[in-house]
Protein backbone atom coordinates (compact mmCIF):
# COMPACT_ATOMS: atom_id res chain seq x y z
CA UNK A 1 0.00 0.00 0.00
CA UNK A 2 1.50 3.36 -1.05
CA UNK A 3 1.26 6.72 0.58
CA UNK A 4 -0.83 8.14 -2.28
CA UNK A 5 0.72 11.60 -1.87
CA UNK A 6 2.06 13.61 -4.80
CA UNK A 7 4.00 16.85 -4.46
CA UNK A 8 5.35 19.53 -6.78
CA UNK A 9 7.04 22.96 -6.49
CA UNK A 10 6.92 25.99 -8.79
CA UNK A 11 8.46 29.47 -8.73
CA UNK A 12 6.11 32.26 -9.86
CA UNK A 13 7.84 35.62 -10.49
CA UNK A 14 6.13 38.89 -9.50
CA UNK A 15 6.25 40.57 -12.94
CA UNK A 16 3.12 39.81 -14.95
CA UNK A 17 5.23 39.10 -18.06
CA UNK A 18 7.32 36.53 -16.16
CA UNK A 19 6.81 32.82 -16.50
CA UNK A 20 6.43 30.03 -13.98
CA UNK A 21 9.53 27.89 -13.40
CA UNK A 22 8.96 24.26 -12.45
CA UNK A 23 11.31 23.50 -9.57
CA UNK A 24 10.08 19.96 -8.93
CA UNK A 25 7.76 18.08 -11.29
CA UNK A 26 4.86 16.23 -9.69
CA UNK A 27 6.34 13.23 -7.88
CA UNK A 28 4.55 10.45 -6.03
CA UNK A 29 6.07 9.45 -2.70
CA UNK A 30 6.53 5.80 -1.78
CA UNK A 31 6.81 4.35 1.74
CA UNK A 32 10.43 3.39 0.95
CA UNK A 33 11.41 6.99 0.05
CA UNK A 34 13.52 9.08 2.41
CA UNK A 35 11.11 11.13 4.58
CA UNK A 36 13.25 14.27 4.10
CA UNK A 37 13.14 15.96 0.70
CA UNK A 38 15.46 18.88 0.06
CA UNK A 39 16.59 21.04 -2.80
CA UNK A 40 17.83 24.51 -3.69
CA UNK A 41 17.67 26.91 -6.61
CA UNK A 42 18.63 30.49 -7.50
CA UNK A 43 16.44 33.17 -9.02
CA UNK A 44 17.11 36.77 -10.00
CA UNK A 45 13.49 37.99 -9.80
CA UNK A 46 11.16 38.56 -6.89
CA UNK A 47 8.35 36.07 -6.64
CA UNK A 48 6.83 33.22 -4.67
CA UNK A 49 7.29 29.49 -4.35
CA UNK A 50 4.15 27.40 -4.68
CA UNK A 51 4.25 23.97 -3.03
CA UNK A 52 1.44 21.64 -4.07
CA UNK A 53 0.65 18.48 -2.12
CA UNK A 54 -2.12 16.22 -3.42
CA UNK A 55 -3.56 13.79 -0.88
CA UNK A 56 -6.49 12.02 -2.58
CA UNK A 57 -7.09 9.69 0.39
CA UNK A 58 -9.15 10.33 3.50
CA UNK A 59 -6.16 9.59 5.74
CA UNK A 60 -4.62 12.59 7.49
CA UNK A 61 -0.97 13.22 6.78
CA UNK A 62 1.45 15.68 8.34
CA UNK A 63 3.51 18.11 6.29
CA UNK A 64 6.36 20.07 7.79
CA UNK A 65 8.40 22.43 5.63
CA UNK A 66 11.28 24.79 6.17
CA UNK A 67 12.81 27.41 3.93
CA UNK A 68 15.78 29.74 3.97
CA UNK A 69 16.21 32.89 1.91
CA UNK A 70 19.69 34.25 1.28
CA UNK A 71 20.22 37.89 0.21
CA UNK A 72 21.00 38.54 -3.42
CA UNK A 73 24.73 39.00 -3.98
CA UNK A 74 26.38 40.18 -7.19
Amino acid sequence: MGWDVTYSADFVPNPKDGYTVIIQKATKLKPTDDPVISGSFKVSDLGKIVLTVDNPTFKRKKLIYRYKVLPHSE
